[in-house]
């Protein structure tokens, strides 16, 4: 799931979007009641109830938003089969995304990196905006300002831009090979049945025989020069036939040979885009491919950025564990947290 925020407060780290925590809230003259809302500290600064209700609140109305209320109460299955509410896993994502950006804006001078006056702009029109939506009661719970709202949107934008430079510096690149996604139709006649409990049954050598002579007849149609009476639409080949397991997949490689061998992988990627096999059998039946597009450009783009968004989270997360612990090596978010404080904030 992926969280919709303000449009520069995204930041892809573990799929959540991150809004930071950031330092001391100005206009507190009262120490112990300040000390009273801090909900964790890191690197010796407060994290204010505040800080992290900024942080939460998005997150909050968009899962209710799609979800309903109900969503908290949801169980989620997470690492090794283990289960969780998603109120206790979203509370403690909250926390450790903030830990994050910290660390990344702790990193911006090692990187030399600042908001230029345009992003501190913009910031500022972000941070009004922002502001005019909160209500009293929130503003007067969670002793918001201004000035908060504001520091967390120049952090924010300044660990995403250190963020960046980051993964500047990993060097990943997807080739379209490594992303590769097929589309191709399977004209595929059965020479097996369904039983009513599930099993399969072979067909006769009879009925073999009448699947193999329609499957001569579908390759027929199919390259013959379109007119009334043919046509070289796959899909349509398919229902004239009947062919109810006919279909078209859009399937990696690595799929495509776990599904039909390697013969008939190594077979389908010798066919140009629009061209079709031959009658081909399997031990399942007949087939004719139809190749629609060898790389599936929309696919594969897509499949690109599924793998390089992993590959920036595995580059990013070995960094981000050794420099957390060079930053603070005390913090732990169960030990950390202040969990009275941080329920004040309602998932």
């Amino acid at each position: 799931m992926k969280f919709r925020i303000l449009p520069v407060l995204v930041l892809m780290l573990a799929l959540l979007p991150v809004l930071t925590g950031c330092g001391k809230q100005e206009g507190s003259t009262d120490a112990q009641a300040q000390e009273k809302s801090v909900v964790f500290r890191f690197q010796g600064e407060n994290v204010t109830l505040g800080e992290v209700f900024l942080y939460a609140l998005p997150v909050i109305e968009d899962y209710e938003k799609t979800y309903g209320q109900d969503i908290w109460s949801m169980i989620v299955t997470i690492g090794d089969d283990k289960k969780q509410d998603m109120k206790t896993l979203t509370r403690k994502d909250v926390i450790e995304n903030i830990v994050k950006v910290k660390v990344l804006v702790a990193k911006s001078t090692e990187y030399k990196i600042n908001l230029t006056e345009e992003e501190k702009q913009d910031a500022e029109q972000e941070t009004e905006a922002f502001w005019k939506n909160l209500t009293d009661e929130q503003i007067e719970s969670m002793e918001l300002n201004r000035n908060l709202v504001y520091q967390c949107m120049t952090e924010n934008r300044l660990a995403a831009k250190v963020y960046e430079a980051i993964m500047d510096e990993s060097g990943i690149e997807i080739s379209d090979e490594e992303a590769r996604e097929t589309t191709f139709y399977d004209l595929y006649f059965p020479c097996y049945r369904e039983k009513s409990n599930g099993t399969l049954s072979k067909m006769s050598d009879e009925e073999k025989k009448e699947q193999y002579d329609m499957a001569l007849q579908a390759y027929d149609m199919l390259i013959s020069p379109l007119d009334e009476n043919t046509s070289r639409d796959p899909a349509a080949i398919a229902s004239y036939f009947g062919l109810k397991d006919a279909a078209y997949y859009t399937s990696t490689p690595q799929e495509i040979r776990e599904t039909y061998g390697k013969d008939i992988s190594d077979m389908l990627y010798t066919l140009k885009d629009g061209s079709c096999s031959l009658v081909t059998e399997t031990e399942y039946g007949y087939h004719i491919f139809y190749m629609k597009a060898l790389t599936d450009r929309a696919a594969t783009d897509k499949k690109k950025e599924k793998i390089e968004r992993e590959k920036r989270n595995e580059y990013f997360s070995t960094r981000y564990a050794e420099w957390l612990k060079a930053l603070d090596a005390n913090y732990h978010y169960e030990d950390s947290v202040d969990f009275t404080v941080y329920d004040r904030i309602v998932f």
